[in-house]
């Protein structure tokens, strides 16, 4: 008779499956620019967190050297990143996380160049996110991450057709009336 040896699984360390699953998703949104022009590098970056863990501001801290990888980033860690809810903060507080994404192209460089500290002003615009009620439903948000002037932009757009109705109405098209007899 022969006896197999028994073999009995390891846990899988999470960490290390998390970090497979996020370089799976990340390698799928590679910035098609920076692809076709083989760009990688390592982008550093700040967000702030709401209590639940959800992004409401993303800020390029340090650079790859290469604007398309440097937009992206927040692009992809406030729409895709997930944090773990804070308990610990009442729901008005906030917190903040410091992050790096390694852009690597699959057999390219061995180790990446450390990015670089960029100042503020030389810094892509943050992305300001937002929670909207999704249309058609009573209870479903969605978010929605914009630049601050892409939010301007979109409130302007927005009450562009309410000024021109208010400058409208009452509009005596230049005609004046005087005196009790009326126009």
């Amino acid at each position: 008779m022969l006896a197999a040896p028994v073999v009995q699984a390891q846990p899988a360390d999470p960490k290390a499956a998390q970090n497979a699953i996020n370089w799976e998703i990340f390698q799928k949104l590679y910035p098609p620019g920076a692809l076709a022009a083989h760009e990688e590098g390592a982008v550093g970056f700040k967000v702030t967190l709401d209590s639940k863990g959800s992004v409401t501001d993303c800020q390029v801290t340090h650079s790859s050297g290469h604007p398309l990888l440097d937009e992206e980033t927040c692009k992809v860690v406030t729409m895709h990143a997930q944090f773990n809810p804070d308990p610990n903060i009442s729901a008005s507080q906030t917190r903040t996380h410091d992050g790096l994404i390694a852009w690597k192209l699959p057999g390219w460089a061995a180790t990446l160049e450390p990015p670089k500290p960029i100042p503020a002003v030389a810094a892509p615009e943050k992305l300001v996110c937002k929670k909207t009620l999704k249309i058609g439903s009573l209870a479903s948000y969605e978010r929605t991450c914009l630049t601050p002037t892409e939010w301007a932009k979109q409130s302007d757009a927005q009450k562009q057709p309410f000024a021109e109705v208010q400058g409208k109405k009452g509009s005596t098209s230049g005609v004046s009336c005087i005196g009790p007899s009326g126009c």
